[in-house]
């Protein structure tokens, strides 16, 4: 789940079933932000829904613990079936339907993978740019070769951030036009931005953590 092209085909798939009178029975792969607000979304409109995550809580990269646990019961109350600490190996087609791979193989009739992303640093590392998340860069959004700049998701700060968000992303490009035209003097700093997970009646206790 990435674009509005896969949103556009997970519509188009659900829509077969309801017009046959069914609910869909989801696999979703990954219990970070996406996830969970997928999950959530699912399950509002009646679907069935299984997420499976890796780690021994949710969005363990954006919630404290406590704030975990509330998001975990919130979804099991909406109906979703969590499995945590989950050794996903792959996946399998049985017949019409798809099993997950892990520690108990289930059927589902579609399988969502929301598990992050992996910049397309390729490249950058044909044209010898360094790299290591992402695109390494300085505070001046410069990679290791100065004529060369690189912002979004795929630019790796100095503290090893990428700020897969729209708000920074849009800051950086705005501050990279200034820069270049010799309006910006100092280095580029995130702004303040607090993006939040939207599922059905969770709401975090604490900050986020970005």
């Amino acid at each position: 789940m990435n674009n509005l092209v896969d949103l556009k085909k997970l519509r188009r798939f659900r829509q077969g079933f309801l017009d046959q009178n069914r609910r869909p029975a989801w696999a979703i792969i990954g219990g970070g932000l996406i996830g969970c607000e997928l999950a959530s979304d699912l399950a509002i409109a009646g679907d069935q829904v299984t997420l499976y995550h890796a780690m021994g809580r949710l969005m363990e990269r954006q919630l404290v613990t406590e704030d975990s646990v509330v998001l975990l019961n919130v979804l099991k109350d909406l109906g979703v079936k969590v499995l945590l600490n989950q050794d996903v190996q792959g996946f399998s087609k049985q017949g019409e339907q798809r099993c997950v791979n892990s520690d108990g193989a289930t059927e589902f009739d579609a399988i969502i993978v929301s598990c992050g992303f992996k910049p397309r640093t390729e490249l950058a590392e044909k044209a010898g740019l360094e790299t290591g998340r992402g695109i390494k860069v300085n505070q001046q959004l410069q990679t290791s070769d100065e004529h060369i700049f690189a912002l979004g998701d795929v630019a790796e700060l100095p503290n090893g951030k990428l700020y897969a968000f729209i708000l920074p992303i849009r800051n950086q490009a705005l501050w990279l036009a200034g820069f270049l035209a010799g309006q910006q003097q100092t280095g580029w700093e995130p702004p303040v931005f607090s993006p939040k997970a939207k599922v059905h009646g969770f709401e975090a206790a604490h900050p986020y953590i970005f």
